[in-house]
């Protein structure tokens, strides 16, 4: 008997293979070598033999939202078990650690949409996502993608992430994310790095919390980083790739889960 998730795989290869006689695989592995070396459409066409439109047609099949098949985010006795031994002596309830992550895209035509995606962080016009790993380095959450100009907070805060966190959780997050009053309002806690404010330096209990917290937090920014081993967002986005970027990030930060094992502090 087909479990759900055969059946889900079952479809997805029913629908990928409708219309056309082209083999699922041979659509998943095109959208795979447009992922990891961003090459254009009308390259892909001369490399598998096939038409510009019958390239778009096939990675937008591929990027279906069919091909969610399973809520990532995990459970806390899942997110216990699997804790490295660093996080459970100084770290034991940190559900989720969380960064986040912007990829540049064409300028916009109309100015309030420059206005909108412009990020003073870059420089650029860019789209803004917010990714979040267990404490082992598994991907837990990814959110949706957002124009440029959107602070971390914000971000968070419209990512709906704090619906599935549950009492005494505890988030750990860059000095960006200025959410402890949102955490603390629903039972959860936020670890981020102390910051020096009006002192001149640290005393050294805040020395040692923040090498500790550094360290921890070092997970995330090394999952971030493999994302410039794939291509795709390299460089501005064109505008005619926006309609599917959400889908398209999604499963990028997936196929980071297939690279190099996450080293955890």
């Amino acid at each position: 008997m087909l479990s759900e998730k055969d059946n889900a795989l079952k479809e997805i290869e029913d629908d990928l293979s409708v219309g056309t006689k082209r083999r699922s695989i041979d659509r998943y592995f095109m959208f795979l070598v447009k992922l990891r070396t961003g090459i254009s459409n009308e390259f892909l066409s001369v490399l598998f033999g096939i038409s510009d439109s019958t390239v778009s047609r096939d990675f937008n099949l591929v990027t279906d939202d069919k091909l969610k098949l399973q809520d990532v985010f995990p459970t806390k006795d899942e997110v216990i078990r699997y804790m490295p031994p660093p996080f459970r002596m100084h770290c034991k309830n940190v559900r989720i650690i969380v960064d986040c992550t912007e990829f540049e895209i064409q300028k916009p035509a109309s100015p309030m949409e420059q206005q909108m995606t412009f990020s003073r962080y870059k420089n650029a016009n860019t789209l803004k996502g917010m990714i979040g790993i267990t404490p082992n380095g598994a991907t837990s959450f990814i959110s949706e993608l957002y124009s440029g100009s959107i602070s971390d907070k914000e971000l968070f805060i419209r990512s709906k992430l704090m619906d599935r966190l549950e009492r005494n959780d505890v988030v750990m997050a860059d000095k960006g994310f200025l959410i402890s009053k949102e955490l603390e309002e629903i039972g959860c806690k936020l670890y981020q790095p102390i910051f020096l404010q009006d002192k001149i330096q640290f005393n050294f209990s805040e020395m040692v919390s923040n090498c500790q917290l550094s360290n921890k937090r070092v997970t995330v920014e090394r999952a971030i980083s493999r994302v410039k081993m794939y291509n795709y967002f390299e460089g501005p986005l064109s505008y005619n790739s926006l309609h599917n970027a959400n889908k398209v990030f999604f499963y990028y930060m997936h196929v980071m889960q297939f690279s190099q094992t996450l080293e955890t502090s």
